[in-house]
């Protein structure tokens, strides 16, 4: 957030890193507490989030003219209208296979957008943090999974170690860590493809690798 602020970004992206944020939060308050109304706070912002992430990817190509509001009306009422119907159907009927299959889908959608505007654009970077977050994202899903399916195992291994080593068996936790970090990379991903569609007039925007640093560079290579 603070580099969006530092280097005078669209908004928009100070919004999307708000709803990370909350994301976090809300995942952090429900694993504390275990209460329905804190994984309500967990999981709608997921879905939320992801919405806005593909308003975001659509909206590079397809930027709001003069007179909009938004970017591609249709696309940003559509988006609205799931998360409206996906929260109140969530909320009437709390079934885990809907919050799954809505987050699936949508994770899906973004990161086909995400490819098709890195072969568009033909920009290293932007294919180097969509591989870095996109690998994130698997091995934080392919931890999960082992997590659940070999709970009873785990428990038993994490017996045998010393206290301060146990929490680095909690594979549900590096989860979280590395799709964090994967969505970190992919809105990066996204703020670079912007610039790159609508470069500022003598300026480049450069993100280093690991997505953790940003910052405007003039036409003969001095930070401004």
């Amino acid at each position: 957030m603070y580099g969006v602020y530092k280097n005078d970004l669209e908004k928009k992206f100070f919004i999307a890193y708000i709803m990370l944020f909350v994301v976090g939060l809300g995942s952090w308050a429900f694993h504390m507490t275990l209460l329905y109304n804190m994984q309500l706070f967990d999981e709608l912002p997921m879905v939320w989030g992801l919405c806005f992430a593909i308003y975001l990817l659509t909206g590079i190509k397809y930027p709001r003219s003069g007179s909009q509001l938004v970017s591609n009306p249709i696309l940003s009422l559509f988006l609205i209208l799931f998360c409206i119907t996906f929260t109140l159907f969530y909320l009437y009927y709390p079934l885990p296979v809907v919050q799954n299959l809505s987050f699936g889908l949508l994770a899906t959608t973004s990161y086909l957008i995400q490819i098709h505007m890195i072969r568009t654009k033909r920009c290293r970077l932007c294919s180097c943090l969509f591989a870095l977050s996109f690998t994130s994202y698997i091995v934080g899903f392919s931890l999960w999974n082992v997590d659940k399916f070999y709970c009873d195992n785990l428990t038993s291994f994490r017996e045998t170690l010393p206290s301060w080593l146990s929490p680095t068996t909690q594979l549900h936790a590096w989860w979280h860590c590395f799709a964090g970090y994967g969505t970190y990379l992919s809105l990066m991903m996204t703020i670079h493809l912007h610039y790159d569609f609508h470069p500022r007039k003598n300026n480049s925007l450069h993100i280093n690798k690991c997505g953790l640093n940003i910052h405007w560079e003039d036409s003969q290579g001095k930070l401004k």
